[in-house]
């Protein structure tokens, strides 16, 4: 009866622990032979402090957590085998793409020796209407003396439109350096002794020193020699003098200068001009495609080699080079994805590694926490090899009474076993992982190393992008000079010079057909007077060559409105007078499609909200466009919001663009006061600016300030006699007549 009594709690406290806890009470715990039960001695569950409850807790936590990262590593093991089984080397990739892959085997050797630097060029010997007889590269004279062709000397040429001075690399021309370009006397004619030659083309210019032949030549032969210096200086001279069907040969030189000297993006702007002027010239598109795949844009250059290709099908530098870009981009396609498998497997490996070292973690915190003869009977078994591998095992345990015991290993040591394994193993991969990235890296930037620096690589194409830092700065600034540069306004010997003029009988025979002279006449002032190639902005620096069209859909461009007008320039008074005025100012048409050829004014307005996007230019350029869109569409409410973005950024020199705007504007809804004082102040920034002249003129026509009206429309005169196709002709002429003779009055 004692006994049963004494059994009973026994049983309680087995059944709490094996629901609770959920131990297992076959593994952990042992009768002996006089049917005492006690913990094994060898369990996890046999700890210091029997007595500790929250300690008993914590072990089982401690033996769940353990659990679960065991099979979370035995899921993942598998899924790095996976992963791992029949992955090719970045090397066995290599070789099976060289030599079973069409476009590889068709380039004969890889991308990576294709040379883009390869010189381009052509003396325009072949082009219909050049002759042999145009060279006149005969008759030197014999006296022992060699000269080279010097272009500066022969032909001064200081500044002009045509040859790309807001470039760059134009502009620091003096400071550029390139490799000598002996791949070019192929184009040459046969046998040429590069001394003779320069010999023969400097005395071929002091003959005739606009020679575009001879200049285009000179040009070759200082790319021969190196200079490019030298040879930008002769090439822009050939641009200069060459007729326009001829144009694109030295354009095809110069652009080639600037590639060798490593400025390939505006090499490319360049050479999609000699295009522009000559599509069906194969070497133009040749050049351009070794531009665009040096700057790593495949498609493009693709697409180059094939109108190379179709214009001259043995164009075998087109045909080699655009194979072997093919052949590359599926190498690097390729080798691509294979860096995203290492990668995925580098990084489950990690995470593996991590999981392994939280698992021992967590064992050597349950081994701490068992009772320490249990620690040292572990050890025991260990060092005795008494558990090898996992299999039924009996042995005596030790204790106050001893008692004899058959059992498995315990999972604890034959996972110690596994996981020991498993590490050794991990690293290895981890190893082998890592080598293999690092080889695929070098595989992938190698072609880079080549062909230019990544520098290079990232500034060239974000120019071309319309994103580039270096060259974003260039156009910040104008990159020509003002169109009335240093310009001091002088008499001329014009007609209404004269003192008596216009005679009474001109006022009469004029009288009918002159026109009403107060009417609004809307007045642009023109960024490109200061300076800025608005026409890139909108094309090359957005990346739409000429002939392409903007991407549908168009928006407008719209700018947000200012939290703040200034009140000087644009009262409330306007702001109110212009809000529901919708009148087009059609006038200003022709400037806003100028810039685009051959586009409909909603494509213009989507390349200017393209351009602002892109932050191509300056800021206060980007809205005064915009400015003259909504004026344009008749919206001049909108055309404010711009002008007052404009005024916020732009440069004092070039304050007086924006404020003729808002004056032309103020005339248009009949605030002439205001009109008047912001041209005023548009006239002291820049005096000589004609347009500025002609609506201050206007103004005080319109206020009867004949005297001054006169004055100001006399000095426009002076600068553009042609303002506005004669229109501040004929007011000067109709003021003039009512001042001077006092007729027309009725009209006044």
């Amino acid at each position: 009866m004692l006994k049963t009594v004494q059994l009973r709690p026994v049983r309680v406290l087995l059944i709490f622990f094996e629901i609770i806890l959920g131990i297992s009470a076959a593994t952990h715990w042992v009768v002996t032979e006089n049917g005492r039960i006690q913990p094994q001695m060898d369990s996890l569950f046999n700890i210091r402090r029997p007595y500790d409850l929250i300690s008993f807790l914590e072990q089982e936590k401690r033996r769940e957590d353990a659990d679960r990262l065991y099979k979370q590593m035995i899921a993942r093991k598998a899924s790095i085998d996976s992963q791992w089984t029949g992955l090719d080397t970045a090397a066995d990739i290599e070789n099976r793409i060289y030599s079973s892959d069409q476009d590889c085997l068709l380039a004969g050797k890889p991308f990576v020796d294709i040379d883009l630097y390869a010189s381009v060029a052509t003396d325009g010997s072949y082009r219909k209407g050049v002759s042999q007889k145009d060279y006149l590269l005969d008759g030197i004279p014999n006296d022992g003396k060699k000269t080279v062709p010097d272009c500066k000397t022969t032909f001064p040429l200081d500044f002009s439109m045509h040859t790309f001075e807001h470039l760059s690399a134009m502009r620091n021309r003096a400071n550029l350096t390139q490799h000598q370009e002996k791949g070019l006397i192929k184009y040459l004619p046969p046998g040429t002794d590069l001394n003779k030659f320069g010999n023969q083309i400097a005395h071929g210019l002091l003959r005739n020193n606009t020679s575009w032949l001879h200049l285009n030549l000179a040009a070759i032969y200082w790319r021969v020699r190196g200079d490019s210096y030298n040879a930008l200086e002769c090439g822009r001279r050939a641009i200069v003098t060459a007729p326009r069907q001829f144009r694109d040969i030295p354009l095809l030189t110069t652009g080639g200068i600037l590639h060798a000297a490593k400025h390939s993006a505006e090499a490319a702007i360049i050479l999609h001009s000699a295009i522009d002027y000559a599509p069906n010239q194969s070497h133009q598109h040749l050049a351009l495609g070794h531009v665009y795949a040096s700057l790593g844009d495949y498609n493009r250059s693709i697409a180059c080699y094939d109108n190379s290709l179709k214009l001259a099908p043995t164009m075998h530098p087109a045909r080699d080079a655009k194979h072997a870009i093919l052949c590359h981009q599926k190498l690097e396609n390729t080798l691509t994805s294979l860096l995203q498998q290492l990668q995925n497997i580098l990084a489950e490996l990690y995470t593996y590694q991590n999981e392994q070292e939280e698992w021992f973690k967590l064992q050597e915190r349950m081994l701490w926490e068992e009772a320490h003869t249990s620690i040292i009977k572990m050890h025991q078994d260990l060092q005795d090899d008494v558990f090898p591998k996992r299999g039924q095992s009996c042995m005596k345990r030790g204790g106050d009474e001893s008692v004899l015991t058959c059992d498995m290993v315990t999972d604890r040591q034959a996972l110690v076993n596994n996981l020991q394994i498993d590490i050794s193993v991990s690293l290895q991969l981890l190893s082998n992982v890592e080598n293999q990235v690092k080889k695929i890296n070098e595989q992938m930037i190698k072609s880079k190393i080549v062909h230019g620096s990544k520098d290079q690589m990232s500034k060239t194409m974000e120019y071309i992008d319309g994103k580039g830092s270096e060259f974003f700065s260039v156009f910040m600034e104008p990159t020509d000079r003002p169109k009335y540069y240093n310009l001091k306004i002088k008499k001329s010997s014009e007609e209404f010079e004269a003192a008596r003029w216009p005679e009474k009988a001109q006022c009469e025979n004029y009288k009918p057909f002159l026109e009403d002279t107060k009417k609004y006449v809307p007045a642009y002032l023109p960024p490109e007077n200061k300076g800025y190639a608005t026409h890139l902005f909108l094309s090359e620096l957005i990346g739409l060559e000429q002939g392409k069209e903007h991407l549908l859909p168009w928006d407008e461009p719209i700018c947000y409105t200012p939290k703040i007008f200034d009140e000087k320039y644009i009262p409330k008074s306007l702001l109110k007078a212009t809000e529901s005025y919708k009148n087009p100012d059609s006038a200003l048409s022709p400037f806003l499609t100028s810039l685009v050829e051959d586009a409909e004014v909603a494509e213009i307005g989507q390349r200017i909200l393209t351009a602002t996007k892109s932050n191509v230019a300056a800021y206060w350029v980007l809205s005064m466009l915009a400015s003259l869109y909504w004026r344009v569409v008749g919206k001049p409410r909108n055309a404010l919001d711009c002008l007052q973005l404009a005024l916020n950024s732009v440069p004092n020199r070039f304050k007086d663009v924006p404020l003729i705007s808002i004056a032309s504007i103020s005339q248009k809804v009949n605030l002439i006061n205001n009109a008047l004082t912001v041209a005023e102040e548009a006239l002291n920034v820049n005096p000589v600016e004609p347009v500025s002249n002609f609506l201050y003129g206007s103004l005080l026509h319109i206020k009867g300030n004949h005297t001054g009206a006169i004055h100001h429309l006399k000095q426009t005169l002076r600068v553009d006699l042609h303002l506005m196709n004669d229109r501040a002709l004929k007011m000067l002429r109709f003021i003039a007549c009512q001042e001077n003779v006092g007729i027309l009055n009725e009209n006044s």
